[in-house]
């Protein structure tokens, strides 16, 4: 008989609640794609857009604020 056992599985698929992220330099993107500054579920998760080549707009309060070129960013895939 077989035995269940999700820990010892070797297929165990995310679930289908959980979001995908690639990530990319800030300059990569272009202006006006959306972004993330996490890729981690658990943090709150405030989307941005990319206004000019070192700005970025918080959609959540519409406030503008500078990035670093080489900055670290997230977008969803």
């Amino acid at each position: 008989m077989s035995v269940n056992n999700p820990a010892g599985d070797y297929f165990n698929p995310p679930s289908n609640m959980s979001q995908d992220f690639e990530e990319f330099w800030f300059e990569d993107l272009e202006v006006d794609e959306l972004f993330w500054q996490t890729n981690k579920p658990k943090e709150e998760q405030i989307p941005w857009r990319k206004s000019s080549l070192t700005e970025g707009r918080n959609l959540k309060t519409q406030t503008i604020h500078s990035f670093q070129r080489r900055t670290k960013v997230y977008q969803k895939i």
